[in-house]
């Protein structure tokens, strides 16, 4: 069953998407924001580090659960269904008004190739082959295509024009792989997707962050909208959730998402870029707070930051300062995704070594700092391989992979994997 209910519960089974073609495609047409061709990215990156960086974030990730590879997740999604391919090409006639002599091409391929095509932005997926759209050098960043929330998978619906070509393709997974047969799927993301409404129904999986079974934390960020929280929160306090905790953000690229400034490390502790629990900073969050009263869904703006907030509903949390608190490094670092880790399980979390900084600071709070190697070698030799032993063991553990290219895309490990399962 796809299940999640924390952020640090033990990681059974992952998504990720490694760099590949699509990010040997990219332009400086591409990464110029006043640009048509504006695709997200702040720089060209060097591919062949940027996919050894991903290499060592996925062995670790394999070293205490499944990983899944998401493109092949879409081609096998494709070879098991006829209706997975239908829509797939219907999707690129109706949504990206693919010629029809293009479609018929892309009719002819096999599942490999045509999802390659869909990701790449050429015929056949190569990186020489013959135009289409732009490429989809976001795709590595899993997290931001959909979220499990509890048993519900809320399926992303992109507020960037160059993102919305990934929803086709997680529909497609969605709808047809048979690892989502059983899922349920958010209704307000069918019905966004099925009625094609853009903005101002917007939510992306980086501003989901699940708490507990009965607490959930959503950004109000750059990249996801007031009206579709309210709506998804109505869904999962149907569904079991007690409050739904709203960080209001300010809307900018530094931080277009909850995860970029706050990410859970333990059951007792975060990291988190100081100005966002700073009051009276122009990037202070204040929370809101939705919950069931009377059988309806109420709004109730607490006055609180996101720390207090979640102190006032029982989940109080030591704060790791991003930067190590220093005003000049906190931002330099939050910029490069310090505050962004992802947990393996309890105390053994993964991010960027290049933030040296945030590294010093979790050493101070009783993390070990590991490369991904070091981290492999201490798995094997001292808890025999055996990721149980790990976690028992009660130490803490900051696996730093270099994440120099990878981060020129704007996410860390939190936002380039895409859980499935946690205990």
């Amino acid at each position: 069953m796809i299940r999640v209910t924390s952020e640090v519960g033990r990681l059974r089974e992952v998504v990720v998407q490694p760099p590949g073609p699509a990010l040997e495609r990219v332009l400086p047409r591409h990464i110029h924001p006043g640009s048509d061709d504006y695709i997200l990215f702040d720089d060209l990156v060097h591919v062949p580090q940027a996919r050894r960086e991903h290499d060592a974030l996925s062995a670790v990730l394999a070293s205490v659960a499944t990983v899944h590879v998401y493109e092949e997740l879409v081609a096998e999604a494709l070879a098991g269904a006829p209706a997975a391919r239908a829509q797939l090409l219907d999707g690129l006639a109706t949504r990206t008004r693919v010629p029809d002599g293009t479609l018929k091409e892309l009719e002819q391929l096999d599942p490999v190739a045509l999802t390659r095509s869909v990701i790449v932005g050429t015929l056949g997926g190569e990186v020489d082959g013959p135009e289409l759209f732009h490429p989809l050098p976001n795709l590595i960043f899993t997290r931001d295509l959909a979220a499990v929330v509890g048993e519900i998978v809320v399926v992303a619906s992109a507020s960037k024009r160059a993102r919305r070509r990934e929803s086709l393709l997680t529909w497609t997974l969605v709808d047809h792989h048979p690892r989502f047969a059983e899922a349920q799927v958010a209704e307000v993301s069918r019905h966004v997707w099925d009625q094609r409404i853009g903005a101002p129904l917007t939510i992306e999986g980086g501003d989901v962050l699940v708490v507990s079974s009965s607490l959930a934390c959503i950004g109000a960020s750059e990249r996801t909208t007031w009206s579709t929280i309210v709506e998804v929160a109505d869904e999962l306090l149907d569904a079991g959730l007690t409050r739904v905790l709203v960080v209001e953000m300010p809307k900018q690229r530094s931080s277009m998402h909850l995860d970029t400034v706050f990410t859970l490390v333990d059951w007792d502790s975060s990291v988190i870029y100081p100005p966002l629990v700073d009051r009276g900073n122009a990037e202070w969050g204040v929370a809101t707070r939705l919950r069931r009263v009377g059988g309806a869904t109420v709004v109730e703006r607490l006055d609180m930051d996101l720390l207090d907030a979640l102190a006032h509903e029982g989940y109080p949390l030591r704060a790791v300062p991003c930067g190590g608190g220093h005003p000049l490094h906190a931002r330099r670092e939050q910029w490069t995704d310090g505050a962004n880790y992802v947990a393996l399980g309890p105390g053994v979390v993964v991010g960027y070594g290049r933030n040296v900084h945030t590294a010093r600071e979790l050493e101070r709070n009783g993390f070990r700092t590991l490369t991904a190697p070091e981290f492999l070698q201490v798995l094997e030799g001292d808890f025999k391989g055996e990721a149980d032993e790990l976690f028992a063991s009660g130490e803490r553990f900051a696996v730093q992979i270099q994440g120099f290219e990878l981060s020129r895309g704007r996410g860390g490990p939190r936002c380039l994997t895409m859980p499935l399962v946690r205990d």
